[in-house]
C-alpha cells in the first residue's frame, strides 16, 4: 500500500482522471474559458451588446435596463469559424452581463438546436451565472438531460470552489451520492492550490476520500509514464479500488504496448482479474493480428485461451472472415477449435446474415448450433426473413427443424397468436412437429390472450404420449396468478390433461387461501386419481408453507386427507426441518395404518 505523497495534485492531460466524459468536458471549457481575456476582445462584447439592443429597437422592446437577450444573437455568435471564437465571443458578450440578463440568456440557450453549439453556450452562461448566484446556477444543471448534467456540475463547482469553497462544499453535501463525487472532484481539481490536509478534510467531509486517493495516484502514475511498469505498479499499490482508475490503467496500458509491445496483456490478465476482458479487448484492438500473434508465446494454458479468446472475438466483429483464418491457423489443434468455436459464436449474433452465407467456412460439427444462433438473431428482428433463409442451409445440416424451433421460439415472444396461425397452416394435423412448435409458442400467448390460445390448444388432436397443449396454457394462466379464469377453463381440457391441470390449479388456490374449495377439487376423481391429485396439491402446500398446512391439519375434512397431508409434511420437514420435534411427533399422529404401511419402506416417516 502507498503512502499518502506531499505534493499536492496537478490536472493530467495523459491519464484519465475523470468519472466519465461530461467531467472532461466540463472541466475543458473552464480552462477554455479562463484562457480567453475579456479586455482583448471588448469589441466583441460591445458589438454583441449592440447588435442586440439594435435589434430590440427595431421591434420596440428595447429596455436599457434589461437588455433583453434574443435566441438569434446565439446564431451570430456560433457562425464563427471555430470553436475557440465562439467561446471568446460568448465568454466577452456574457461576462458583461447581470444576473437577469444571464438568466434570460439560459432560458433562450434552450431553443439552441444543434445539441453542441447548446452545450457551449450552456456551460459559459453557467460559468458566469455561478460567479454571481451559484445557487441559481446548481439549480438550472437540473433542467439538462442526465447525458448533460455531470459537465454542467463540473462547470458550476470548479467557478464556485475557486469564488465561496466553504458555501461549494456545503451545497455538494447536499447533493445525492452520484452528483456528490462530481462535485467534489471539480472542487479538488479546482483547488490545487490548497494543503493536503485540506483537500483531505474537504475529501471526508464529502465523503469520497477514495476520489482523492484516486486523483492523487493518478499523478504519480503520470509521472512515470515514461516508465509503463512502474506508473501500473503504482496504480495497483494505492489505496484506491481499481475499478474506479479503470481509464488511467487503460492510458497506462496503450503507452506500455507502445513501448514494449503486447506484454502488457499477460499483466492485464494477471494483475486485473475484473476488468481485464475490457482492457485486453481495448489494447488488442490497435493491432489484432499482432496481439494474436503475441498469444501464441504466453505459457499458461488458461491465459493463453482466454487472452486469444478475447482476441479473435473482438476480430470478429471488424472482419470474421479474417479472424476465422487466423484462428484455424492456431496451434495446438484443440486451441484452433476452440477458437474457432468462439470466433463461430461471435459471428452468429453480430452478423448472423454474413454467417449463414459463409457456413461453409465453419466445421461441420459447429455448424448447426452456429445457425440456431443466428436464425434467432435474425427471428428477433423479421422471423419470416429467417424462415426464407432456412432452404439456404439445409444442404449444410440436412434437417432444419431445429432451427425452425429456434425461429418460432422466439417469433412467440413477439406475436404468439401470428407464430401459431402460421405453423397450424403450414404443418398437417397429423404432424409430431406441429404440435411442438405450437408447444414451443402455447406459455407466451397464454400471457397475452389465455382464452384464444385455450381453444386452440383444445381444437388440437390429442397426441398418444407427451403433455397435451392445453396443460401449457393452464398452467401458464395459473402461474401468473389469474386463479378465476383457470377454474373457469378446468372443466374443458382434455381427459388426459385432467389430473396435471387440476393439480396445478389446486395449488394456485391453496397459495391464494382457497384452500377448501382446492380440496373439493379432488371429489372430481375416482379413487386412484383422486389420492395422486390431493398427495400433489399437499406435497405443494406442505413445501411453499408447512406450518400453514400444521395449523390446519385438524380442521381438514377427512381423516384419509389429514393421513396424506401429515406424510407430506413429515416428508418436506426431513428435507427443511422447520416444524419443531414435538409437532412433527403430532403430525405423524394423523397419519393411518394403511398410510403408515404403504410408506414404511421409504424410511420417511419415522428416519429408517
Amino acid at each position: 500500500m502507498s503512502t499518502q505523497p506531499s505534493t499536492k495534485f496537478k490536472q493530467i492531460s495523459l491519464v484519465g482522471i475523470s468519472l466519465g466524459s461530461g467531467l472532461v468536458l466540463g472541466m475543458l471549457v473552464v480552462v477554455a474559458i479562463q484562457n480567453f481575456n475579456p479586455l482583448n476582445s471588448r469589441a466583441d462584447y460591445d458589438f454583441a451588446q449592440s447588435d442586440l439592443q439594435q435589434d430590440s429597437i427595431k421591434n420596440g422592446d428595447y429596455n436599457s435596463s434589461e437588455s433583453p437577450v434574443v435566441v438569434e444573437k446565439f446564431e451570430g455568435i456560433f457562425n464563427q469559424h471555430s470553436t475557440a471564437e465562439q467561446y471568446k465571443v460568448l465568454y466577452n458578450t456574457l461576462s458583461q452581463s447581470n444576473e437577469q440578463e444571464l438568466k434570460e440568456w439560459w432560458k433562450q440557450s434552450k431553443n439552441i438546436e444543434r445539441a453542441s453549439h447548446r452545450n457551449i453556450a450552456q456551460h459559459v452562461i453557467l460559468h458566469n451565472l455561478t460567479a454571481i448566484n451559484p445557487q441559481q446556477a446548481l439549480r438550472y444543471v437540473d433542467e439538462v438531460s442526465i447525458f448533460q448534467s455531470n459537465a454542467l456540475l463540473t462547470t458550476v463547482f470548479s467557478e464556485w470552489a475557486v469564488s465561496q469553497l466553504e458555501d461549494a462544499v456545503k451545497a455538494a453535501a447536499s447533493l445525492v451520492d452520484s452528483r456528490r463525487i462530481v462535485a467534489l472532484q471539480a472542487i479538488l481539481e479546482s483547488r490545487d492550490d490548497l494543503p493536503d490536509s485540506e483537500l483531505r478534510s474537504i475529501a471526508r467531509e464529502l465523503e469520497g476520500e477514495e476520489i482523492l486517493l484516486k486523483l492523487t495516484s493518478d499523478q504519480l502514475a503520470a509521472q512515470s509514464i515514461e516508465e509503463p511498469a512502474k506508473s501500473w505498479n503504482i496504480m495497483l499499490d494505492d489505496d484506491v479500488d481499481n475499478s474506479l482508475q479503470k481509464e488511467s490503467f487503460a492510458k497506462i496500458a496503450e503507452a506500455w504496448r507502445e513501448k514494449d509491445g503486447f506484454a502488457v496483456l499477460s499483466r492485464i490478465y494477471t494483475d486485473l482479474p475484473n476488468m481485464r476482458f475490457e482492457l485486453v479487448r481495448a489494447i488488442a484492438r490497435f493491432d489484432l493480428a499482432g496481439a494474436l500473434a503475441f498469444t501464441r508465446s504466453i505459457l499458461d494454458e488458461n491465459e493463453q485461451k482466454y487472452i486469444a479468446m478475447v482476441i479473435v472475438n473482438e476480430w470478429t466483429r471488424t472482419d470474421a472472415q479474417a479472424a476465422l483464418a487466423a484462428a484455424l491457423t492456431y496451434t495446438p489443434a484443440s486451441m484452433a477449435s476452440y477458437l474457432e468455436n468462439s470466433v463461430a459464436s461471435t459471428w452468429s449474433y453480430t452478423n448472423p446474415i454474413e454467417l449463414i452465407e459463409n457456413i461453409g467456412t465453419i466445421s461441420e460439427e459447429l455448424r448447426l448450433g452456429k445457425l440456431e444462433s443466428a436464425f434467432w438473431q435474425i427471428a428477433r428482428k423479421n422471423p419470416m426473413e429467417a424462415i426464407a433463409k432456412m432452404n439456404s442451409v439445409e444442404s449444410y445440416v440436412g434437417n432444419t427443424s431445429s432451427i425452425l424451433d429456434t425461429i418460432v421460439f422466439q417469433w412467440s415472444y413477439q406475436e404468439p397468436a401470428v407464430a401459431a396461425e402460421w405453423v397450424i397452416k403450414n404443418f398437417a394435423e397429423d404432424d409430431p412437429q406441429r404440435h411442438d412448435l405450437l408447444e414451443s409458442i402455447m406459455p407466451r400467448w397464454a400471457r397475452q390472450d389465455p382464452v384464444q390460445a385455450f381453444e386452440v390448444a383444445i381444437a388440437q388432436p390429442t397426441r398418444s404420449e407427451g403433455i397435451e397443449l392445453d396443460y401449457w396454457v393452464i398452467d401458464e394462466i395459473s402461474a401468473d396468478g389469474d386463479v378465476e379464469l383457470a377454474k373457469k377453463l378446468l372443466p374443458r381440457v382434455k381427459e388426459k390433461t385432467r389430473l396435471r391441470a387440476y393439480t396445478i390449479v389446486g395449488s394456485a388456490m391453496i397459495a391464494e387461501s382457497q384452500t377448501e374449495e382446492a380440496l373439493e377439487l379432488g371429489k372430481d376423481f375416482e379413487d386412484d386419481q383422486r389420492r395422486q391429485y390431493y398427495q400433489r396439491v399437499l406435497n405443494d402446500w406442505a413445501s411453499n408453507n408447512p406450518k400453514n398446512l400444521f395449523e390446519t391439519l385438524e380442521s381438514l375434512p377427512s381423516s384419509s386427507i389429514q393421513s396424506l397431508a401429515a406424510i407430506q409434511l413429515v416428508r418436506v420437514n426431513r428435507y427443511r426441518p422447520l416444524l419443531t420435534d414435538e409437532q412433527i411427533e403430532q403430525v405423524r399422529t394423523y397419519i393411518n395404518p394403511d398410510d403408515e404401511a404403504s410408506d414404511a419402506s421409504s424410511g420417511i416417516l419415522f428416519g429408517n
